[in-house]
C-alpha cells in the first residue's frame, strides 16, 4: 500500500474531490485480462533527482505497449507521434518479451535471453481521477498506472497508460 501512495504522489494524481481518499476508492490491482491490448503512455514521471538520459528509448516522448493474449509483449517508443499505420504494425510485430501478472497484481516481464525479471506495480483506475488543484481529468476509468521497480523495489518510473485498442 505504501508503494501505491508513493506512486500517486509522484504522478501527481489525486481523486476528486478529496485527495485524502484511499487508493482502493479509485483503483485496484491489475488482472491479466486488463492488460491485453495496445496502450498509449499518457504520462511518464521519474522520482525527483533521478538522472534521465533523454536518448534512452524508455524516456522518449511517444511510447506504446502491446500486451498479447499469448503472454508476449512489445514496448516501442519514438520522437514523433505514432500514426495509425505505425500502431497497426506494432500489433503484428515480433515480440521477444513475455509477461504475466503475479498473485499481487504486479506486472512481471522477462526479455528473451536474459535471466533477469522486471517488475512493475500495476493498478487499474476504477473511477476518473483529477490532478490536484485542477478540474482537468488526469486518468480515466480503465487507465493503467505502471510503477517500474528498480533495485531493492524502489520506484524508477511511473507511466499512466490509456488503451488505444484490443490486440488480439
Amino acid at each position: 500500500m505504501r508503494r501505491v501512495l508513493a506512486a500517486l504522489a509522484l504522478v501527481g494524481l489525486a481523486a476528486a474531490p478529496a485527495a485524502a481518499q484511499k487508493p482502493a476508492d479509485f483503483m485496484r490491482r491489475c488482472q491479466r485480462k486488463d492488460l491485453i491490448g495496445l496502450w498509449r503512455v499518457m504520462r511518464l514521471n521519474v522520482p525527483r533527482g533521478t538522472a534521465v538520459d533523454r536518448s534512452d528509448p524508455a524516456y522518449l516522448t511517444h511510447q506504446r505497449y502491446v500486451f498479447h493474449a499469448n503472454a508476449t509483449m512489445l514496448f516501442a517508443s519514438q520522437e514523433v507521434p505514432f500514426t495509425a499505420d505505425d500502431q497497426r504494425a506494432l500489433l503484428r510485430a515480433p515480440t521477444a518479451t513475455t509477461w504475466a501478472v503475479d498473485a499481487d497484481g504486479r506486472l512481471v516481464r522477462q526479455h528473451e535471453g536474459t535471466p533477469s525479471v522486471e517488475k512493475a506495480d500495476c493498478m487499474v483506475m476504477t473511477r476518473p481521477v483529477k490532478e490536484s488543484g485542477t478540474t482537468q481529468l488526469t486518468a480515466q476509468v480503465g487507465d493503467l498506472l505502471l510503477t517500474d521497480e528498480g533495485t531493492g523495489g524502489h520506484p524508477v518510473t511511473r507511466r499512466l497508460l490509456r488503451k488505444v485498442r484490443s490486440a488480439d
